[in-house]
């Protein structure tokens, strides 16, 4: 390879090396600055387990709280970002684990994300589609998701739904999880595992549903607090996939930089070898023409 073609190839190396790093710290900044947010998340689950200190509504026989449907919803949370690794095809095919034992219409497919659509669409799947979740709208978006979800869960087109999405443990270390969004029941129930009740077990319920008077309809209180329930649930695991997308961005981009810095080692070497042989083959094609010159002249 001619010297000239090596520094071409050196040059845009370096600047594609910077370009890499630029984005690997450009994924950092962002990841550091949405994990300091979600501290928020504990603080609003304090206030709002308060409001289920007023009555005991477990045993209200509702959608929202009773599975009165045989669907399994199954929501997959999918970046439309680049340098993601695996984390796409990893939420798609645990999410697709849980059709074990089911038949195809007894499962309904809303895909988060163009890219993860675009996977189901390749297996000629029927699903719902939402575009993927960007910072700027993700509050529009979350909205838009939950009113989708409970309107389905309320006409009984789906009984349960649970969602799938990249977690992130750390920096460096992400994992898909699963957990179930609907129907609600362990909201309302003391003893249940749940966020609520470890925040609410300690002070008890005021009152049952049988000895308290209230102007709305127990089924429009189920529907609020569930919905505002979801509405955080859904920002807490939008938030997750943002920050498990920036971290698993930033590693393999970390991974990406040391290659193409040992690429660039390696050409810069080649530059220096091809610049000194053919500073070497100047020399000796000046020496041989001097050589010549002086024989001529004898």
């Amino acid at each position: 390879m001619q010297l000239h073609e090596i520094r071409k190839q050196l040059k845009f190396s370096r600047e594609f090396l910077q370009l890499v790093e630029m984005m690997k710290n450009i994924a950092g900044q962002q990841y550091h600055v949405l994990e300091k947010e979600k501290l928020r998340f504990g603080d609003f689950m304090d206030a709002f387990s308060k409001f289920f200190r007023v009555i005991d509504l477990v045993d209200i026989d509702d959608p929202l709280v009773r599975p009165q449907s045989d669907v399994l919803g199954l929501v997959m949370l999918t970046s439309d970002s680049g340098f993601m690794g695996g984390l796409n095809s990893g939420v798609i095919r645990q999410a697709l684990d849980q059709e074990a034992g089911l038949t195809p219409d007894k499962v309904s497919l809303i895909v988060i994300g163009d890219k993860g659509a675009g996977t189901i669409t390749d297996m000629n799947r029927p699903f719902k589609h939402f575009p993927g979740i960007q910072q700027e709208t993700i509050f529009e978006q979350v909205l838009e998701v939950k009113n989708y979800l409970v309107e389905e869960m309320l006409q009984r087109r789906l009984g349960r739904v649970t969602i799938t999405y990249p977690e992130s443990l750390s920096f460096t270390r992400q994992r898909i999880q699963t957990v179930n969004l609907l129907p609600c029941a362990e909201l309302f129930d003391k003893d249940a595992d749940s966020e609520v009740a470890e925040r609410v077990h300690h002070i008890g319920f005021i009152a049952d549903a049988r000895r308290v008077l209230v102007e709305s309809s127990f089924e429009d209180i189920i529907e609020h607090l569930v919905g505002v329930w979801v509405e955080s649930k859904l920002y807490e695991i939008f938030e997750d996939g943002k920050l498990a997308e920036f971290s698993a961005r930033a590693v393999h981009l970390e991974g990406s930089h040391q290659k193409l810095e040992e690429e660039f080692k390696k050409l810069r070497h080649q530059a220096f070898r091809a610049a000194h042989e053919q500073i070497d083959r100047g020399i000796r094609d000046g020496f041989a023409a001097k050589m010549s010159r002086d024989k001529r002249r004898q």
